[in-house]
């Protein structure tokens, strides 16, 4: 791997697949267990479990061969990410 770390990689394949509003935390340290917090149109009428996977999809392969451990979604439309950034 190059001088990238995992959480910078998992950004950006998740920006490559969803556009540019995507948040990444790692929540250990371990550069191996990640929140993510993705906002796109793509998730407009889906279900929780159907906006899981695809999320999940264009990380398949790490999560697959465990260089992604653990992986906390929160997939937001982006009226959703609007209501929520005006409750605060």
């Amino acid at each position: 791997m190059s001088g990238e770390s995992m959480r910078e990689r998992v950004r950006e394949r998740l920006e490559k697949a969803f556009g540019g509003a995507v948040e990444v935390r790692d929540l250990t340290g371990t550069d191996n267990h990640f929140e993510v917090r993705v906002v796109s149109a793509a998730f407009e009428g889906k279900t929780p479990v159907d906006r899981h996977k695809l999320v999940y999809a264009p990380l398949r392969d790490w999560i697959d061969d465990d260089t992604v451990h653990a992986l906390s979604v929160r997939a937001y439309t982006p009226e959703q990410h609007e209501s929520l950034i005006k409750e605060r």
